[in-house]
């Protein structure tokens, strides 16, 4: 089954007959009813396989075999797309949950919106910010901050990415009853499916006090928040001290090919493109 393609009925008596290995334990071990049938395998992306069996016995495959062949691909494609959406909810779900545990980090006011600037998601930082209104404020369920034109330019750059075209600045240093740092970064999306639960991208933003020390961030962090394994995280680690990816491969003992595999892996997870782009992302969260 696993050897044909997606969506292919396989017929017992007509695949594999039964009178192949009549004669063996497995034969024998089955059950009358249960020696014919149909089968389909579907598969929805890497690893999501789903199975769809009939049996039947001997005496009934020949008038069974053509009409459940039929019904398995008439039912193929519905079970197909339901699988394709429990799929892409289940990775709706994972990024959520990247997005809270990012967020969740102490010391800066930190929160995620949609590119509407509506708050999805704020830390006790932010929410204690919010009450006190003096560098950052919600208002109407919308982000906005005391500086009104770095207001201006945080919306510009947001309306930027959700056209899909790459900022020119996701940093910018601002004065509000003191100096403050802004910064914001787009949360990863799988294959360009738009959030299940905002209708459109989220975006990661995080205001810093410079006059306060901020508590140092780890990669680990990060590699928790976008799913990262243990050897990607230490691949990440190695780019950020400034080692090429052959360098890196060469330290962590591994072979440059499956660096560059990991690297794709991490790309994916991260929604970046580029070795250029995964740093400067890593180098605003930290």
């Amino acid at each position: 089954m696993r050897s044909v393609a997606s969506g292919t009925v396989m017929v017992s008596e007509r695949d594999c007959p039964s009178g192949s290995f009549s004669h063996t334990e497995f034969y024998d071990w089955l059950h009358p009813e249960l020696r014919a049938g149909a089968a389909i395998i579907l598969e929805a992306g890497d690893q999501n396989l789903a199975a769809v069996a009939v049996h039947y016995g001997l005496d009934r495959a020949d008038s069974y075999d053509r009409h459940v062949s039929e019904l398995l691909l008439a039912i193929s494609r519905p079970l197909l797309r339901s699988a394709e959406a429990a799929r892409l909810f289940e990775q709706a779900m994972e990024r959520e949950r990247s997005a809270a545990a990012i967020v969740s980090r102490s010391g800066d006011v930190a929160c995620v919106v949609d590119e509407q600037l509506k708050v999805k998601e704020a830390n006790a930082r932010a929410e204690s910010e919010f009450q006190r209104r003096k560098v950052v404020s919600m208002r109407a369920g919308k982000f906005s901050l005391s500086a009104y034109d770095i207001n201006g330019w945080l919306a510009d750059t947001l309306r930027l990415w959700a056209a899909g075209v790459e900022p020119g600045t996701t940093t910018r240093v601002f004065f509000a009853d003191g100096a403050y740092q802004i910064g914001v970064t787009r949360l990863p999306r799988g294959a360009g499916m738009r959030s299940l639960f905002s209708g459109g991208p989220l975006f990661l933003v995080i205001v810093r006090d410079l006059s306060v020390p901020a508590e140092a961030g780890t990669v680990a962090d990060l590699a928790t928040a976008f799913g990262l394994t243990l050897s990607e995280q230490r691949l990440c680690e190695m780019l950020l001290l400034g080692h090429s990816l052959k360098e890196a491969a060469d330290m962590l003992g591994i072979a440059s090919e499956t660096a560059r595999h990991r690297l794709k892996v991490i790309f994916q997870k991260t929604d970046t493109h580029k070795q250029s782009e995964l740093i400067a992302l890593l180098g605003r969260l930290l």
